[in-house]
């Protein structure tokens, strides 16, 4: 008699303990547990040939990239001391 192969593989993951809290609230509320639930995705993977979904960014995301290439440009002046602070506020060609 033989042994029995093993059909199972053990999969193990670090997630964030909020994240993994608040997901495994809603796969319990439509009567999964994490592993059916992973199981699942796995199996759409498959089938789909890649995520069953598009990762993009958020337009907020958009936004604030849009935001740090804008910025990336301007010069920035370092003012160190309060006299330095003062002849920058007085200086007519800042534009603040």
């Amino acid at each position: 008699m033989g042994t029995k192969k093993s059909v199972t593989k053990k999969v193990q993951i670090s997630i964030d303990k909020k994240l993994a809290n608040d997901a495994e609230a809603i796969f319990e509320d439509i009567g999964l547990n994490q592993a059916t639930a992973l199981t699942v995705f796995y199996k759409k993977v498959v089938a789909e040939g890649g995520l069953p979904f598009d990762l993009k960014q958020t337009p907020e995301q958009r936004r604030n990239c849009q935001l740090h290439e804008a910025l990336t440009g301007i010069p920035v002046q370092k003012l160190e001391s309060r006299g330095q602070i003062e002849t920058w506020f007085k200086d007519e060609t800042q534009d603040y």
